[in-house]
């Protein structure tokens, strides 16, 4: 053969640029060679049985050798079913790669927004980075493997019981994946059932009342403070004093939502990173949970921060926006800090206004339908467990204890 004094790689692209090689051909033995070994890899007997069906084992697991039979109409149709079985199992992921897998799918179908992601993406890396149990083949992995994990990390990273809700999160969705793409035969769901961790086992560190809850006293000086200097930070606090409405629920508000007698509750702003890894706050038409879409009664208090928000932005389609645009989360935060620090009292958030609310209504003897629908829970015992806390001063509780005990 003549030198053409061209290498290989130019030799395939001059046959391919004229029609020579025809890539079809190419790719349907590629095909065929990888069906061949994937045959050749199969070592179960395949046989047909009384029925007409052809049927075989297949190993899935090789960790604990469990067999799969398999069962075709045709022997043809088994040897597919025994090819794509090969195919699947031989992917051997870690659990870095299946959790990316499970999220990825999730933000696909819109099962989840990009906040969301970014907030199961930190959890992830703050459970599993760096730990031996990430470094374990995914298909490889036993049930005591995964308590050992659970346990070790409950006990060496001090979780608390909301910490490891979160961590049950991803394990319980990573599994679920798992299982479905055949990387695993671990039911998490059984799993998960028989687990049994003692209550002992979390961090118990509580907050004290005063730290959860602003007293009667505390919000009087606040909504001084903030009427005295109404800036569209300082309205957007005390709108949320007034309605017990999560932050990226008020500051997401449009002026359609402003009725007469209520407000209807249903979009919030989120907060997430772009590809670049700049901070990006979008109004999302859905509030954090499907109970959050309510209606909150307007009090007396909240019309006067209602007109005055109506002189400052007559004419957007948001209540709260600066310079033409929606301001953020960051913006009331940082007004009650500030605030807090201005009347000399502990710094306290947004959250803190919503759990204040909430307090004030059970305290005022509310029917509990009411406080739910209000504060935009399914259940009055999630209110009194997370949003109910005493908020009387120590001179307060004096005079009623002092009342109440006296013989």
């Amino acid at each position: 053969m003549a030198n053409t004094g061209l290498s290989d790689g130019e030799l395939l692209k001059y046959a391919l640029e004229n029609g020579m090689i025809d890539m079809n051909t190419i790719q349907m033995q590629i095909e065929m060679n990888e069906r061949k070994r994937y045959l050749e890899m199969h070592e179960s007997k395949i046989w047909q049985g009384k029925d007409g069906y052809y049927y075989t084992y297949v190993n899935y697991n090789s960790a604990n050798k469990n067999r799969k039979l398999l069962k075709k109409s045709s022997y043809v149709a088994l040897e597919d079913a025994v090819v794509n079985h090969y195919k699947e199992t031989s992917y051997d992921p870690l659990i870095t790669d299946v959790f990316y897998e499970w999220i990825n799918s999730k933000l696909k179908y819109g099962e989840i927004q990009k906040q969301t992601y970014e907030r199961y993406e930190v959890d992830f890396k703050r459970f599993f980075e760096d730990s031996e149990f990430s470094k374990i083949k995914f298909r490889h992995i036993t049930e005591l493997q995964l308590e050992e994990f659970i346990r070790s990390s409950i006990h060496e990273k001090n979780l608390s019981a909301k910490s490891w809700a979160n961590l049950r999160l991803l394990i319980n969705g990573i599994f679920k994946f798992a299982k479905k793409r055949n990387y695993t035969n671990i039911s998490i769901t059984s799993f998960m059932g028989d687990l049994d961790i003692s209550a002992k086992a979390f961090n118990r560190s509580k907050k004290r009342d005063f730290e959860c809850v602003f007293s009667e006293k505390e919000m009087q000086l606040l909504i001084n403070y903030l009427w005295e200097r109404p800036t569209i930070g300082n309205l957007s606090v005390l709108f949320a004093a007034y309605t017990g409405m999560r932050v990226g629920e008020v500051v997401g508000l449009k002026w359609e939502d402003i009725k007469e007698n209520h407000i209807h509750v249903n979009r919030t702003q989120i907060r997430y990173h772009d590809e670049n890894g700049k901070d990006v706050h979008e109004v999302r038409d859905m509030p954090k949970t499907e109970a959050g879409i309510r209606d909150i009664i307007i009090v007396d208090g909240l019309r006067p921060v209602i007109r005055k928000l109506r002189t400052m932005n007559p004419f957007t389609e948001y209540v709260f926006m600066k310079n033409g645009e929606v301001i953020t989360k960051h913006v009331s935060d940082s007004s009650i800090y500030y605030a807090c620090e201005k009347v000399g009292i502990p710094k306290r958030g947004m959250h803190v206004l919503r759990k204040t609310y909430g307090t004030r209504l059970i305290n005022a003897h509310i029917d509990e339908a009411i406080i739910t629908s209000q504060i935009g829970h399914t259940d009055i015992k999630t209110t009194k467990k997370y949003y109910y806390y005493n908020d009387k001063s120590v001179d307060d509780m004096i005079e009623i204890i002092g009342k109440a005990i006296n013989y």
